[in-house]
């Protein structure tokens, strides 16, 4: 779901817009596949997809010291529901949809302003 990019794209502001909206429309489409997703569903395909959205963010928050706001404590709690829906064998339950959007709306409202050295450096460390 998350491509990386040259640093010359990365920086332009014309395509961080454009990337923007873009990963907007996928983590909407992604928060209501959530809020449907029946309890016990095998949800494998969406929980990998967003975990590396939700764990690079995490990551570059903790390479700016940030591990004390409120969007931090968010994520870490997707990263913690996340990490326990694998364990399970990636069985949905509903209520853990409230605190992955949280996070999924940290993610979309809040990239744009990581920078993207760190962003780039969180990604890199996430997935490799």
């Amino acid at each position: 779901m998350i491509d990386i990019k040259p640093r010359n794209i990365a920086r332009n502001p014309i395509a961080r817009a454009y990337a923007k909206e873009r990963l907007k429309k996928l983590m909407l489409d992604c928060q209501i596949k959530l809020y449907l997703a029946e309890d016990g569903e095998d949800v494998k395909a969406l929980i990998v997809h967003l975990a590396d959205g939700i764990f690079s963010m995490a990551r570059a928050y903790e390479l700016m010291s940030q591990t004390q706001s409120v969007e931090y404590r968010k994520l870490r709690s997707a990263m913690n529901v996340l990490t326990q829906c694998s364990e399970a064998r990636f069985r949905w339950r509903k209520d853990y949809a409230v605190t992955v959007d949280n996070a999924l709306q940290i993610c979309v409202e809040k990239w744009t302003t990581i920078p993207v050295q760190t962003f780039h450096l969180a990604m890199k460390e996430v997935m490799g």
